[in-house]
């Protein structure tokens, strides 16, 4: 029996960032996409920017579209925002962008909230960037639950942190923070590079999987790249997987044509899940 339909494709801006959020939107529809993460960056919603007549003129255009916001991604991968920082007034700021952010996903209706680990410096001892990110972790979980909102937390390559970088890390950093709105997020690219599977991320986490960032390698769209699109889908479909699968787009050649590189990737979902309707009926 096949699990897996094309309704748990989400679109995502991060690769529309040289057009206005509105061509992003009418894409969608477009596309006949029911579901949107929202990449929060420049110039589509910059949080320490935006003001609440931005808030809801945002909402108010995905509703009206007849889209669904299904998680609220913050950009926190570049400078200035880091919740390890050693330094006290960069880490002050990155958890004050943090709290902000987590407000405007519940002024938006956004249920979800992804978020990486943060990183420390490489020279220092690395259980002192873990307390950091943990502590962090920890306060932003408990402001989660307050708006009803779940935090799901991505490792990143080694490129990218220090401290959490594949699933041993990820599952000792729950287990620290204990928290019922902490969850997992997987990203390909990630899993890939620790030599991971969805296999043993179901294994290790069952349920507590709540959200996948589903890309081809160096996140590029669906076809570009070299990860293993069908044997993937098989795995996610034996355990059943109800959660969403955002296209999270980040390779800079789709930026001037950033609907071709979703076309792509949905002709090729859909291939490959009739593929795998047909083996398993």
């Amino acid at each position: 029996m096949t699990h897996l339909a094309m309704s748990q494709i989400a679109g995502m801006n991060e690769h529309y960032r040289l057009y206005p959020l509105d061509f992003f939107l009418d894409d969608m529809v477009r596309l006949e996409l029911e579901a949107i993460e929202l990449w929060a960056g420049a110039p589509h919603l910059y949080i320490e920017d935006a003001t609440a007549a931005d808030l809801r003129r945002i909402r108010a255009g995905i509703e009206s579209r007849g889209l669904k916001l299904i998680c609220y991604t913050p950009e926190q991968c570049q400078y200035p925002f880091n919740i390890a920082a050693k330094e006290p007034e960069l880490r002050a700021r990155s958890l004050a962008y943090f709290f902000r952010s987590l407000q405007a996903a519940s002024e938006l209706g956004a249920p979800m909230f992804q978020t990486v680990p943060g990183w420390g410096y490489f020279d220092e001892p690395a259980g002192e960037a873990w307390e950091r990110t943990r502590d962090a972790l920890a306060a932003l979980a408990k402001e989660a639950g307050k708006h009803g909102i779940v935090i799901t937390l991505e490792p990143l390559e080694r490129r990218g942190t220090n401290i959490v970088t594949d699933l041993p890390a990820l599952k000792r950093m729950l287990d620290d923070i204990r928290s019922p709105h902490l969850k997992v997020i997987i990203d390909t690219c990630p899993m890939a590079a620790a030599g991971e599977t969805f296999d043993d991320y179901f294994k290790a986490f069952g349920d507590d999987v709540r959200h996948i960032h589903f890309v081809d390698s160096l996140h590029k769209a669906w076809g570009d790249g070299d990860f293993p699109l069908a044997d993937w889908l098989e795995e996610l479909n034996r355990h059943r997987y109800r959660g969403y699968l955002t296209l999270e787009i980040c390779a800079r050649a789709t930026f001037m044509e950033p609907t071709e590189a979703v076309l792509r990737s949905l002709s090729l979902l859909r291939s490959e899940l009739a593929k795998l309707k047909g083996v398993t009926a």
